[in-house]
């Protein structure tokens, strides 16, 4: 029986080969002002409930037009391949996740909705199923978004709209699956959970439980399916030991390197040392330099060598490549990658010198809320690193007084236009190919061995301490100790763990992290300001150092925005740009003498095409003026504003700055931690 009793699914989910499965699974709504219906322990099994079965497919039976409703195919006795999902009945509905197990969709108007769904079971043999989800009339209720799929192990993250008013209270709980542990903290609005290992792909359903002002009780359920997928072992010789492999595809299907681009570029069973070492060599996946043969690459040549979790991320870094690379910087910076992986789950963005890619975090290129929904939330894991140092680091990108970057709250149903992208990615896709030439410059792309993998084709530069970062670090080095050991909690360790009775005395880079702790955010300019650093991040790692150099300068010569770098006070959970004071401050740090000389020499060896003049050319910093805060120092030259006793905020200038913050606390890099990173 399929079918929704106050609010409630039945359903039944079998998954015989070739019959029609229906099952009422996923998002839909309860509402009105009844009691909150009993939410049954997460057991129950929505998936694999037919012995024998290859795969099986759920969707919601019944939710009402213009709330989110969602269908998931699982694979019983092995992974599933190759899957599409095409709707064969009903309004047409956008199908944002048409190549992954779990598509989530927003019916239009009521009827009848029937999608067909093709793959190939374990065994290699095509399948196909259909799923059904009568949809009723328009309804107004909280809706959950959105329907997903991840690798067991895997971050995850859910939320719902719209976001909480005033008066209402919101829970989530586990209805089906194997339990796992929600984390609310943060956003009332989004819950954050773990994947649970399983033993083939499970279905889990949610609930999300809005108790209105007036007493009225809304839920809405919602589905994600959790891939049985084997991660790397715990051992050095994997290349993603310790990071999340998750599923992503070639987004040219018929590309002349479709076959080798996930098995070489991000595979979890990738060694790179060993008697299992199973790199791939560059006759297999080269670097993009040889199809170009060192110039500009075109578009369709960068577009063979992108990996991706959903079809929009490669419409969306093709439209980017065309309107926005108007110098070619970034295509031919690209020469020097053998692939690019842009996923829903990729977070921070990296390079990695073992297999000469670039990771691409998805949320540097989303348009649409429907493709932002599909796009894993789950925090940089260095997010609260500093949370026990005394000053905090800001920075942002400005254009004639006027940051560049758009606040665009996750809890805003909100479009953005491919011009922003320009804005939105470019510094990270300079910063990353920053990287990638650091290890693989334009000039040494010429003489490699294709019998080797990238990796070993870089390791001897590596290894001798030859590469671009190196010979920065040896002609000028940074040279405040008191900022690395800083950089080291902040980017790289975070803090001692709090059961450690002697974590007062632990040293980073020699200094003791009660002395870090206690250093105040003027003493921390002090150690900064004369420093050549451009930020706080280059004293992370040498490779840091020289891609954020790199990046500020490619900044400003392709969308003409200087850097804003700021020592101010310390940020707490409710901060504002408006209550934030700066201690000390530049903008267009980059043109200051001493780092202006490295500037130059990352570029001549980064991006030989570049007048290095333009590097020279460069203007003077402008000084932040310390004691405003950092909203008021967005105008620079400017006198001092009058002084006033500032209104408290309100809870959209507070939602606002809390977004542009998190981007100005947000830093590039990341990602394994092994050899060539």
């Amino acid at each position: 029986m399929d079918g929704k009793v106050n609010g409630r699914r039945l359903f039944a989910c079998g998954a015989l080969v070739g019959a029609l499965l229906l099952g009422g699974c996923g998002s839909g709504g309860g509402g009105g002002g009844a009691a909150p219906l009993p939410v049954p322990p997460p057991t129950a099994a929505l998936t694999c409930t037919t012995a024998g079965s290859a795969f099986s497919a759920i969707a919601d039976a019944t939710v009402a037009a213009g709330r989110a409703a969602g269908a998931i195919v699982a694979g019983c006795n092995g992974a599933l391949s190759n899957v599409r999902w095409t709707q064969t009945a009903g309004p047409a509905v956008a199908l944002i996740a048409a190549s992954t197990q779990a598509i989530s969709f927003t019916p239009p108007s009521a009827g009848t909705y029937t999608f067909r769904v093709d793959f190939s079971d374990a065994s290699g043999t095509a399948q196909s199923a259909t799923v059904t989800t009568t949809v009723t009339a328009a309804a107004a209720g909280v809706t959950s978004y959105s329907d997903q799929a991840v690798r067991a192990g895997g971050k995850a993250s859910l939320r719902a709209w719209p976001a909480l008013a005033a008066g209402e209270t919101q829970s989530w709980t586990q209805v089906d699956g194997p339990a796992v542990t929600l984390d609310t903290s943060g956003d009332p609005n989004r819950v954050l959970f773990t994947a649970p290992q399983v033993d083939a792909d499970t279905g889990l359903r949610f609930r999300v439980t809005r108790t209105k002002a007036g007493g009225a009780i809304e839920t809405d359920d919602v589905l994600v399916l959790v891939e049985n997928h084997a991660q790397a072992p715990a051992s050095d010789a994997y290349v993603f030991n310790g990071d999340h492999v998750s599923r992503v595809y070639p987004y040219r299907a018929a590309g002349p390197y479709a076959a080798a681009l996930v098995r070489c570029a991000y595979d979890a069973q990738l060694q790179w040392s060993g008697a299992g070492k199973n790199l791939c060599a560059l006759g297999t996946l080269p670097f993009l330099h040889r199809d170009s043969g060192g110039n500009l690459p075109t578009i369709e040549q960068v577009m063979n060598r992108l990996l991706v979790s959903h079809d929009w991320m490669g419409q969306a870094f093709e439209q980017f490549l065309q309107q926005n690379d108007t110098t070619g910087d970034i295509r031919r910076l690209l020469n020097g990658v053998t692939a690019i992986v842009i996923g829903a789950h990729v977070r921070p963005s990296f390079y990695y010198a073992l297999t000469g890619a670039i990771y691409l975090d998805a949320d540097n290129f989303w348009l649409t809320p429907e493709q932002r929904d599909v796009i894993d939330e789950t925090p940089d894991f260095r997010s609260d690193f500093d949370r026990e140092l005394g000053y905090g680091g800001l920075w942002r990108y400005t254009l004639a007084n006027q940051s560049i970057f758009v606040a665009f709250p996750a809890s805003s149903r909100v479009s953005r236009d491919v011009p922003y992208l320009k804005s939105e990615t470019a510094w990270l896709m300079f910063h990353e190919l920053g990287h990638a030439s650091d290890f693989m410059p334009p000039g040494a792309r010429g003489g490699l061995n294709n019998n080797l993998s990238a990796w070993d084709n870089i390791q001897p530069r590596f290894s001798g301490s030859a590469l671009v970062s190196d010979q920065l670090t040896g002609q000028s080095p940074l040279l405040s100790n008191e900022m690395r050991a800083l950089a080291q909690v902040k980017f790289l360790d975070g803090p001692p763990d709090a059961t450690d009775p002697q974590r007062d005395q632990r040293p980073y880079s020699g200094i003791p992290y009660a002395t870090l702790r206690a250093y105040t955010p003027q003493q921390v300019a002090g150690f900064f300001a004369p420093d050549r650093a451009t930020d706080e991040y280059n004293y992370s790692t040498t490779r840091e150092d020289l891609a954020m150099t790199f990046e500020e300068f490619m900044m400003f010569r392709n969308l003409g925005a200087r850097r804003d770098v700021a020592i101010t006070d310390k940020i707490t959970a409710i901060s504002t740009g408006n209550s934030i004071i700066v201690r000390w401050g530049q903008r267009g740090r980059v043109g200051e003498a001493a780092i202006r000389t490295r500037a130059r020499f990352a570029v001549q060896n980064l991006a030989p095409w570049i007048d290095p003049t333009e590097v020279d050319n460069l203007p003077a910093p402008l000084a932040m003026r310390a004691g405003e805060s950092w909203n008021a120092n967005l105008s620079l030259p400017a006198p001092p504003p009058v002084a006033r006793e500032a209104a408290a905020p309100s809870a959209a200038e507070r939602l606002h700055d809390a977004e542009l913050l998190r981007r100005a606390l947000r830093r590039a890099g990341g990602g394994p931690a092994l050899p060539g990173r």
